[in-house]
């Protein structure tokens, strides 16, 4: 083998390997990204990801005029769960219940966990209209759930509709009084404001079908 083709294969040996370490570096640093905006116990996005994220859909919102609704979700009686059963399966509630709300919504929708058995959704192009319909339907899935032989699981669910002019701290403050409406109301329910956007489209609603 000639000397320029011996150069020739060690620089190709170089190049293969620095694109094997470039791979794993791309790798590893979306790896971080993805643990820094995730809740480690259920695989949810966490409370840091939900405020960016709700700034975002406000700035869409006042950009472009798009609808967004926030649906907040709290597991009823979830302390009576881990006291007379445990921190391990009031564990393997929260996980289950991520994965059973993930199943019935878009992936575009956002799921996160904003506190210990308090979870929030996140769904962009959605009227209250269909924000409300889906949270009904997510109560219904948690009721026939059984996740634990013996108990029954229910959520309160609180939805709120973007406004217009409306900053994040007011968003969450009108879904959180919705949600504590449905807890005073007897839980295992849904409450919400009043629509607030008309300018919804037929072909905007359509897409959550």
């Amino acid at each position: 083998m000639s000397l320029s083709l011996a150069l020739l294969a060690v620089l190709a040996g170089v190049v293969i390997a620095a694109a094997v370490t470039i791979r794993q570096l791309v790798d590893r640093l979306r790896t971080l990204e993805r643990q820094v905006i995730t809740d480690a116990l259920t695989g949810a996005f966490n409370r840091r990801y939900f405020n960016e994220c709700l700034h975002t859909a406000i700035e869409r919102h006042t950009r472009f005029g798009e609808p967004a609704c926030l649906v907040l979700l709290d597991i009823d009686r979830f302390k009576e769960i881990n006291d007379s059963l445990g921190h391990l399966a009031g564990d393997a509630v929260l996980k289950g219940l991520v994965v059973l709300v993930r199943r019935g919504v878009r992936t575009l929708d956002l799921l996160f966990r904003t506190g210990g058995e308090e979870f929030a959704l996140l769904l962009p192009g959605t009227s209250f209209h269909g924000a409300r319909e889906l949270a009904e339907h997510l109560r219904a899935l948690v009721t026939a759930w059984r996740p634990i032989e013996g108990h029954t699981i229910s959520i309160s669910v609180g939805v709120s509709e973007l406004g217009r002019g409306e900053s994040a701290l007011e968003w969450i403050a009108e879904a959180d009084r919705a949600l504590y409406r449905a807890k005073r109301a007897g839980r295992n329910r849904v409450a919400g404001g009043e629509p607030k956007d008309a300018t919804i489209t037929v072909m905007q609603e359509a897409r959550r079908a």
